[in-house]
Order: C-alpha cells, then structure tokens, then sequence
C-alpha cells in the first residue's frame, strides 16, 4: 500500500511540474488580463468589481500573491496553486471509492489530458472551478461514507464550505449543488434516510456560509454575482442540438486520438463495473454537463466552459479502466499508459515550447494565439521598450489593451507605463499602439496625424500591433 500511496504523490509532484514549467509560455489573454486586474483593484479597496462577472473567489486568489509585480507568473501560479489542492482531491477521491489503481489512472488522465492542461495555465475561473468540483467531491463523498457518527459535523461544514468554493468561483457552478442530493446513491437503500439528513445539512451548512456572503456582495458591493449575465447568456430554446455537437468536437480537439476513445471507454464501463460510486459520479456529470448544454446555444459555447467537468469525467475514465485492466501483466500496463498518454504528450511539449503551433480549435486559435484578444504582440512591446528603458507611455485604445501591457510591465520597469486613451488626451509623449484590424476603424475616425514606429504581427499574420507616434 506505501508504494501505491507513493506512486500517487508522485502524480501530485507530476500534475505541479507540468502545470508550472514554461507558465508565461503563452501570451497573456484578455480575460486573464482582466482578472489579474480584478485582483489588483482588492487592494486598492473595490473588493468586488468581478462579481458582476460572477466571479469572486479565484480573483481573491490571485490578489494573494501581490499581482502588481510579475503579474502574469503570479495571476496564473495562483490557479495552480488551488488546481494542486483539487487533484490531491481527486487522487483521494478516486483511491477512496474505487482503488489506488483507479487512482493512479484517473490521475494521468489529468495531468496529460490537453483540455485540462492547457485551461489549469491560464489565470481564469475555469480551472478554479475543476478543482472547486474535485473538493466537493471528495469532501461529500468522504462525508456519506463515514462510519463514525462523531465526526459528521464537521464533515458537514465542510461540505457545505467546499459547496462554496465551486458556486463563488463561477456563478454557473450552481450546477453542482445536485452533489450533495445525489450522493444518496453511494448508499444502500436502507441508508437513504441518514443520507437524505446528510445531504440536508450539507445544504443549510452552504446556505449558512452563502446567505451572509451573497448579502455583502449585494449590498457593499452593488452586484448581483453575474446572475443577470448568465441570465441572458441561457435565455433560449430548452435544447440546440449543434451546441452539444460544438461541445462535443471541442472536447474531440483536446482530447487527441487515442485519448477520447480510452476516455470514452472507460466511461462506459465504470458504471457497468464500478459499483454505486460510479453511478454517484455518473449522475453528477449527467446533470450537470447536461444543464449546462441543454443551456447553450452554438454562439455561446466555449472549450473553457468544459473544464469544469474534467474531473469528474476522468474518474469515471479512470474507474472504467481499473477494472478493463485489472488483469493485465505489469509491462503491459505500462505499454497501455504510454500509449494513453502520447498524444497528451506531445501537446504538453508544444505548450511549453512553442504555444503557438499548438493544434486548436479554430475559435480557440483565434482567442489565444492569432485574433485580437491574444497577448502575443503586446509581450513583445513590453519586452522591446523596458529594454531600452527610456520614459515612455503606451496608449492603447481600449482597456483590455491596457490590462494585458500592465501584465508585462507592472513589476518589470518604471519607465514604461500603459494608459488607455481618451479623447483630448495629449500624446506628445506617448506611443499610440493599434490593434488592426479590430482598431482601424476607431483610428481613421481619431483624425491624427501618425508615423509607424514598428509593427508586431501575430502568428499567422491575422491581427498585429502597430506602434505609432503621433506627430503635429
């Protein structure tokens, strides 16, 4: 058993390895850009400005480590941080209902699944949710099979408070308050009845915790906690087909071949062969991933909205594949798992070295790499003129542009500053930086007279920055 429990904290040491070699590797996102900002407005006194955007908690996270200074490295290590603690969870979770072989298999299904991998780099609330699901997990499991009735209230808040830490890092995480009900399942029948008083509580110990918390934000800090916007982002017909089919090609693309067969696979067979735990979890990720497709239309679904589910989508694979290979001889395990995890792999290696030939999503291309909301142009000004450590201010002309040059430059040097710009603003002493195509149109309509400086292309070519002075 020592060797088993060591193998496993070895995928612990693994998962922190691969999610934290190369983190700046890829260039700062806009929406990682804005929370990294989020988190510097906490401690200038506006502690809830990105709870309007339903999210709070991962933002708290990230001001923890003081983002005015390497603000890409410490906004995205905060993410790794919290996603360490929810795949120590997962690890236990799945060595407590199934089997440290399970275990060691769901938990290099993690770590080498590329949807995971690239999303739990990134300073966003997606990943922060993943692990806000495994805690949860792991805490409600942990708390229907106790056998010592001693120790159930405290399980009990616990619960209740991992509950929490899901629903306050993305509002749409509502959709994992069916853990607590279904649970049940993971009891005979003639438990149910400590079950359903266990599942109870679990939800006054949330709502204790909730209620106060959801008031402050309400009332401090004039926010409904996004519920507005997910209102209007899930107002349609009950079910779109070709959202699912979106959904499912995206978690297709990263989830290479071989890795969706073997993940689908074991899926299948857990709750054949997995016993009341399978069908626990199962029923957890039918809800949940279903409530959140019966919910979004083709325009609205994105890669990142599916990382939530990993683990619980892994622990199925993982328990399915424990039984598949149960039988096997030691040098073929080893064999499958290499197998399994190649094409992972490989992706890892093309995410720490070279971001941008990683093979994505066309949409998610666009976002990350090639289109205007990518970093990449923004890392090279910063790079280029805190080299030459002269005075200069950099005007962009929106505040996402703003965001994403303070990622590079708070920390870095005192002599280059961003700013948005603002009609009247004089910028005799400023660069004035365009991001064409999305900005040409705003920028004819300025009426200024510019030299180009330098220009700085995407890959692709798609968008570039272009650097400009502005002359009399």
């Amino acid at each position: 058993m020592s060797r088993k429990r060591g193998a496993l904290f070895g995928l612990l040491l693994l998962y922190w390895f691969t999610r934290l070699h190369e983190l700046e590797a890829l260039a700062f996102f806009l929406d990682e850009a804005a929370h990294a900002d989020w988190a510097r407005s906490i401690w200038q006194g506006h502690l809830f400005q990105a709870a309007s955007d339903g999210k709070l908690l991962n933002v708290f996270s990230i001001a923890v480590l003081w983002p005015f200074n390497a603000s890409v490295w410490a906004a995205r290590a905060s993410g790794v941080l919290t996603g360490t603690v929810g795949f120590a969870c997962l690890l236990a979770l799945c060595f407590r209902l199934f089997s440290a072989r399970a275990a060691i298999l769901s938990g290099l299904l993690y770590i080498f699944l590329p949807l995971s991998f690239f999303y739990d780099r990134m300073a966003l609330a997606d990943p922060f949710s993943a692990a806000g699901a495994a805690i949860t997990l792991w805490a409600v499991g942990r708390l229907f099979l106790l056998r010592r009735p001693s120790r159930q209230t405290l399980w009990w808040v616990l619960s209740g408070l991992s509950l929490n830490v899901a629903v306050f890092s993305k509002i749409s995480n509502l959709v994992f308050l069916c853990i607590p009900a279904t649970a049940v399942i993971l009891l005979p029948l003639r438990e149910w009845q400590r079950g359903l008083k266990s599942a109870l509580s679990v939800y006054v110990a949330f709502a204790a915790m909730a209620g106060p918390l959801a008031v402050i934000v309400w009332r401090v800090g004039q926010s409904d906690l996004g519920l507005d916007l997910l209102a209007i982002k899930t107002v349609k017909a009950f079910f779109e087909p070709a959202a699912t089919m979106i959904a499912v090609q995206k978690f297709m693309s990263f989830a290479p071949f071989p890795l969706w067969p073997v993940i689908v696979v074991g899926a299948v067979i857990s709750p054949w062969r997995g016993g009341r735990a399978s069908w626990w979890i199962g029923c957890v990720t039918a809800i949940s991933l279903g409530a959140l497709l019966m919910r979004s239309t083709s325009a609205t679904t994105e890669s990142r909205y599916l990382v939530a589910y990993g683990p619980l989508i892994v622990s199925l694979a993982g328990s399915g594949l424990a039984t598949l290979t149960q039988k096997w001889r030691p040098t073929w395990s080893v064999v499958g798992a290499v197998v399994m995890i190649s094409a992972g792999a490989q992706f890892m290696w093309l995410g720490w070295y070279r971001p941008q030939a990683l093979p994505l999503p066309d949409q998610d291309r666009w976002q990350y790499i090639s289109g205007w909301p990518a970093g990449y142009g923004f890392r090279e000004i910063a790079d280029d003129w805190i080299a030459r450590n002269e005075p200069t201010q950099l005007a962009t002309l929106d505040v996402g542009g703003r965001q994403r040059f303070e990622g590079y430059l708070l920390g870095g040097t005192g002599q280059v500053t961003a700013q948005r710009y603002k009609p009247g603003m004089p910028l005799t002493e400023s660069l004035l930086i365009i991001d064409t195509p999305k900005d040409d149109q705003e920028l004819a309509g300025l009426g200024l007279t510019l030299k180009e400086i330098a220009r700085y292309p995407r890959p692709g070519g798609e968008s570039a920055l272009v650097v400009y002075r502005v002359t009399p």
